[in-house]
């Protein structure tokens, strides 16, 4: 289904460019190949964040250990998350919630039945990685795709209700992603139910430039509806351009004064 770009956007009279805060960039504190110090480096680039995954194997396996992260990145003077790993990660204090300047929660796998439906496979395809999706048979069956989507709308609302995450980071990214057309293996219904829980959660919904998520028709749906955004590259090497978050944001006509820019929105 085609859906029309609401008319108050980025180039609409009067609406500002969207400030492009990249908060979406991990260090090798998780699987990133640059130091801290490197990061608080090429925010001279670009302004940018630090969003390492927690938990991540021997390095951000306890709270402890995102304390540590979190005091040595503010050191430096970066602005800090994490990408939280929805479905897995423990839940947060308050106060280790709190002392980040924001949360990006991320669905990496989900789990049906006691069993892990991971997305590794698919990831690699999407980003170019490897020629051929290997698991089209399986998440081709209707029944497997809506569990995951239903499961998926589960975890999102407890990372909203129960973790408190700022951001929902590539929003659209799943095994579905790799089968071709979003439109096709996203339901408009199912899209406006994701969008919903984010708009009356007050979270951001993430324009992820690695995987070219989400795509136009749900960047409109969300902005007609009030959504907020953000961006990240979800770099895990050097700083990367912002060419096709740019163009993303400007097919959907997005709005300037609907971004975050380092920081969650302050809660009255």
């Amino acid at each position: 289904m085609s859906v029309r770009a609401p008319g108050a956007g980025a180039g609409a009279p009067g609406a500002k460019r969207p400030r492009l805060f990249d908060h979406h960039v991990h260090s090798d504190r998780s699987d990133g190949t640059v130091s801290l110090e490197g990061r608080a480096k090429s925010v001279a680039i670009r302004p940018h964040g630090v969003s390492d995954h927690y938990p991540w194997r021997d390095k951000l396996r306890t709270e402890d250990d995102v304390k540590r992260y979190l005091e040595d990145a503010t050191r430096l003077g970066l602005r800090v998350g994490i990408e939280y790993d929805l479905g897995v990660a423990p839940p947060l204090s308050a106060d280790l919630r709190e002392a980040l300047h924001y949360v990006i929660g991320a669905i990496h796998q989900v789990e049906l039945d006691g069993k892990r439906i991971a997305y590794d496979d698919a990831g690699a395809y999407v980003k170019g990685r490897t020629k051929m999706f290997k698991q089209v048979e399986r998440f081709s069956d209707p029944d497997l795709q809506r569990r995951i989507l239903e499961r998926t709308l589960e975890v999102v609302a407890e990372g909203i209700d129960r973790d408190r995450i700022d951001i929902l980071g590539h929003p659209t990214f799943s095994a579905l992603q790799a089968l071709g057309d979003p439109e096709r293996v996203y339901p408009e219904e199912w899209q406006e139910r994701l969008i919903d829980l984010c708009v009356k959660g007050g979270i951001a919904i993430e324009i992820n430039e690695s995987y070219e998520v989400p795509h136009r028709e749900f960047l409109v749906r969300a902005a007609r509806a009030g959504a907020l955004f953000s961006v990240g590259t979800d770099t895990h090497f050097a700083i990367k351009p912002l060419d096709k978050t740019e163009a993303m944001i400007a097919a959907a006509d997005l709005r300037g004064d609907r971004f975050l820019a380092g920081r969650r929105i302050a809660v009255a």
